[in-house]
């Protein structure tokens, strides 16, 4: 018996030492609820197997209330003796309707590495306030922007994510830690900011006693449309220690998020209503292996405080209520090659860097003329933004695939980016080089075409993202 436990101990040990990604098929849904009330706020959350960027939305008859946030859900499974690892993405809009009827959230349009995914399209029926179905869970509140977060490692030295425990199985937490020993604070990068200026929200855990780990298993923010809110990229901080009131708290930085005012005035950043998971002592009780002294997930909810922003028009501009691309950038280009033939691929790789709304820029801010005979992909988009400082900074890529279709020199125009820069306090303009190429004599006949038309562009001037 002992040598048959022995034996399945080291199975088990190494079917989990192998981490594999789950090979699943690319897909992108859309899912809302059934039925809502008339003007009442709900989400509607489009679900991708791999991260792209937001081509087009068409919401039909409902409003666009706020969004998207975007974040994204890790999980781990074991079976067969293989340990696999996925990971979605997912793209929540806040929206609502005026009027009562049953109408079609038609869908989003994502590039994912130059391939166009559709979502579904979503039948949602609008009553009269208060005669709407409350299918919500309790813990899924409408009207607040979700955030899923990532599988951050395995820092309690295993599996870190709250462990269900079997009928036969007991556990005895040792700990003393109560909800009224922690607390999360909002902070904001900064009191007053321009319309469509990038402000930086951080979130930091309070809590009285050392831990051994933390995990946010879950953050939302209250819908609002005055702002648009996006999570950082963040190097969690070390930890440190703050008193207050006498009283001494480990502090950790668990969330940052980049704010974007949309209106002028005073503005309400929401409160973020959070699951901070902590790694605590427990001791198991299991009819199979006894009893063990082993590290178990407990969960606290918590809720943070609001902050208050006030935002200023852009001044010696005239955009009428749009919303600026507002910071201090550069702008960057390169081209791969500056000999082919026909029908074979050149890339165009433009870069914008520096320090503000890099979320909002999309291809269309480039301005970029094509050649008339060249065939021009959705652009494949990267980005790596997060907090520097009080500043939100980072680089924000495209990659343009270019296919000429006939022979001869080939001339693509500078690219313009124009912006509101926030130094200046002007609009300014920007400017990459320009490139020309050649594309020789190749294949007399053009290569098939993907059966997803939308896949590639027509000819002329590069499409809106």
């Amino acid at each position: 018996m002992k040598r048959s436990i022995v034996f399945f101990v080291a199975l088990f040990l190494m079917s989990a030492s192998h981490i594999a990604n789950a090979q699943e098929e690319t897909f992108c849904t859309a899912k809302a609820p059934s039925e809502v009330g008339v003007n009442q706020q709900f989400q509607y959350t489009v679900t991708t197997s791999e991260k792209g960027t937001v081509l087009d939305t068409d919401f039909g008859k409902f409003e666009f209330v706020g969004g998207p946030s975007m974040g994204s859900n890790t999980s781990i499974s074991i079976s067969g003796g293989r340990t696999e690892q996925s990971t979605q993405y997912t793209y929540t809009y806040v929206l609502s309707c005026p009027r009562e009827g049953t109408f079609t959230i038609p869908g989003v349009s994502i590039s994912v590495d130059g391939r166009v995914l559709k979502s579904n399209a979503v039948e949602v029926k609008v009553v009269k306030a208060g005669k709407q179905q409350q299918n919500q869970q309790p813990d899924d509140q409408s009207g607040f922007f979700r955030f899923e977060f990532p599988d951050f490692g395995d820092f309690f030295g295993n599996d870190r994510r709250q462990q269900p425990k079997s009928r036969s199985e007991s556990v005895e937490y040792k700990d003393n830690i109560k909800k009224e020993d922690m607390f999360v604070k909002a902070e904001i990068s900064q009191a007053e900011a321009w319309q469509g200026e990038a402000v930086v929200v951080t979130h930091k855990l309070y809590i009285k006693q050392d831990i051994r780990g933390y995990d946010i298993a879950r953050a939302n923010y209250a819908a609002t449309d005055a702002l648009w809110l996006d999570r950082l990229d963040n190097s969690y901080s070390e930890e440190s220690t703050e008193t207050i009131k006498g009283v001494s708290y480990h502090v950790y930085t668990i969330m940052q998020t980049a704010a974007y005012p949309r209106k002028t005035g005073k503005v309400t950043i929401p409160k973020l209503d959070l699951i901070v998971r902590i790694g605590v002592p427990a001791t198991v009780h299991s009819p199979f292996w006894g009893t063990m002294t082993t590290t178990r997930a407990k969960d606290f909810r918590l809720t943070a405080n609001e902050l208050t922003l006030k935002v200023k028009p852009l001044p010696n501009t005239d955009n009428n209520g749009k919303t600026e691309i507002v910071g201090h950038f550069d702008v960057s280009a390169s081209l791969n090659k500056t000999e082919v033939t026909v029908n074979q691929p050149v890339t165009l790789t433009v870069t914008v860097s520096g320090n503000g709304n890099l979320h909002h820029i999309t291809a269309d801010d480039l301005d970029i003329d094509f050649p008339a005979d060249c065939d021009v992909t959705y652009p494949r988009v990267s980005q790596h933004i997060s907090a520097k400082g009080n500043l939100v900074s980072g680089t924000k890529t495209f990659q343009f695939t270019l296919i000429p279709r006939s022979e001869g020199e080939y001339f693509i125009p500078n690219a313009m980016f124009m912006y509101y820069d926030d130094e200046m306090q002007g609009i300014k303009g920007i400017t990459t080089q320009d490139f020309r190429f050649e594309a020789k004599p190749g294949r007399a006949t053009a290569p098939k075409d993907d059966d997803d038309s939308s896949s590639s562009k027509p000819k002329g001037k590069v499409y809106k993202i």
